[in-house]
This record gives structure tokens, sequence and C-alpha cells, in this order.
């Protein structure tokens, strides 16, 4: 069975209408899609986003070591955890592939990974461009757990299927 991983940046409270062209036009314009994969749905992640996960102590570590290849837009928010698993409504940005995050923790992917001034602008972009935050339903303790960046609007998640 292989792991398969995602970096989630998701609101589901108070936002604006979203149109799918948007997003995905400021996912273009911040360099995040590969301009050669332009409207394929796998492998479209850029380069230098998918590189920040070139870690060979980590890959010593674990050879299933998080490799992420594509960028999507979704208008229904997924979370995947051994805690449990988080389906809800909203809307998010995935960044996902095969593997998992381990060794790292959150705040390694917090200052090696969101740090980035790409992801750093797209989670900028996304609360000016629509608003609204993610509000943590009281019947779910995986949002909360799984939470590595971004209080009072879009928040950043982990989501691994172990």
């Amino acid at each position: 069975m292989g792991a398969y991983s995602a970096l989630v940046l998701a609101a589901n409270s108070g936002l604006r209408s979203i149109a799918p062209e948007t997003v995905r036009s400021v996912c273009e314009t911040l360099g995040l899609i590969s301009p050669s994969m332009r409207g394929a749905e796998f492998g479209n992640l850029s380069k230098d986003i998918s590189s920040l996960f070139d870690d060979s102590a980590a890959r010593k570590e674990n050879e299933r070591f998080f490799c992420p290849d594509s960028i999507c837009w979704r208008t229904e928010i997924e979370i995947q955890s051994n805690d449990g698993d988080y389906d809800g409504r909203g809307y998010c940005i995935s960044i996902h592939g095969n593997g998992y995050f381990f060794p790292w923790t959150a705040d390694q992917l917090r200052a090696r990974v969101l740090s980035h001034p790409k992801l750093t602008r797209l989670r900028e972009e996304m609360q000016s461009l629509f608003g609204g935050r993610f509000r943590i339903p009281w019947f779910s303790k995986t949002p909360r757990s799984r939470a590595i960046e971004g209080e009072g609007g879009w928040v950043w998640f982990m989501s691994e299927s172990l």
C-alpha cells in the first residue's frame, strides 16, 4: 500500500465567490504550475517547489519521503491523518504526490517549504481575493492536529494517507 500526501491550503467560512479560472491564473502567475504542463491534472507542479523536498537525509530515514508533483484546486476539503480523516465543505489548493512527510515535522515544513516566497504569496493572494478563513469544526480533531500555518485566515494543513 502506497502513501499519498498533500499540503492543503484551505478555507471554509466567509468566502467571496471563487472562480476556478481565477485560482488557476493565480497559480500560473506565481509560477506554481510548470509552463510546459499547463492544463495537466498531474505532474504540473513547478520544479522549484517540488525541489524543496529534495532531502537526501530524509530519504535515508524514509525511502517513501514526500515527492510532490502536482497542484490542484478543489471545491471540497479533505485532510487525511492516522487520527481519522476530515472531509468538509470549503475550498482548497492541494500540493500533492507520493510518499509522506516523516522525518520532517510541521516546524520543518513551515521553515523549509511554506516560507518560500511563492507559497507565502499564494496564501496572501487567496486571502486577498476571496477572504474567508478556516473554521475548525467542533466535531473533528483532525484539522486541529494537522494545521501547520495560518491562524485567522486560509490555513495550511498536512494531509497523509498512511
